[in-house]
């Protein structure tokens, strides 16, 4: 009887060390949210915007706050042409910004900064990709007041530039156009030389 009882709790131990050994090797195995981002990041520039998209709901099941990975989604199916759905995550991304009328913004390089705070998204770079978007769903007015509010926020300036003068453009105001072109230019967007090539001869 004692031998039976020995075994018994012998096999229950043995169990237990399978059962915890196995769980460490699960809890191994499992990527890190780095390695998730940069998976996300690799399948965006090989353009597999839907397995892209898959990788960041798995971050966002880990942290349902972390806002670049909202603003990873939009980004995805603005690429993919999903017009509806991108903005609906950039607007979501800003929205998590908001506290009240107020934009609320933590130090992310304080050592006391949350996981949360090195993961969000500064508000000019959320306003320059709803503005994109509204561009190619012919929201003209509001994709100018959103280049206008990255600007703003001295978010990527030049190229806010650029993409009014081709509002302008689109407004068959070419002058108009070529002096956004230009302003670009003087902020040092080397880019815009093409488009000055292009419209303003």
């Amino acid at each position: 009887m004692g031998g039976t009882v020995r075994i018994f709790y012998m096999n229950q131990s043995l169990a237990f060390i399978l059962i915890s050994c196995t769980s460490f090797f699960v809890v191994s195995c499992s990527p890190t949210t780095d390695e998730l981002y940069n998976t996300a990041y690799n399948l965006e520039n090989e353009k597999k915007f839907k397995e892209a998209i898959e990788v960041y709901d798995k971050i966002l099941k880990r942290n349902r706050q972390f806002q670049d990975a909202y603003l990873g989604k939009g980004y995805c199916y603005q690429q993919d042409s999903n017009y509806t759905k991108a903005l609906y995550f950039f607007e979501y991304t800003k929205s998590l910004k908001m506290k009240g009328a107020f934009i609320f913004e933590e130090n992310a390089n304080s050592p006391f900064a949350s996981e949360e705070a090195k993961h969000q998204v500064p508000i000019g770079r959320i306003h320059y990709q709803i503005a994109i978007t509204k561009y190619y769903m012919d929201s003209l007015r509001s994709a100018y007041e959103n280049f206008q509010t990255a600007i703003a926020h001295n978010y990527e300036i030049g190229n806010c530039y650029i993409w009014q003068g081709l509002i302008w453009m689109d407004h068959d105001s070419i002058q108009k156009g070529c002096d956004f072109f230009r302003k670009a230019m003087r902020v040092g967007e080397t880019d815009a030389s093409r488009f000055i090539k292009m419209y303003c001869r």
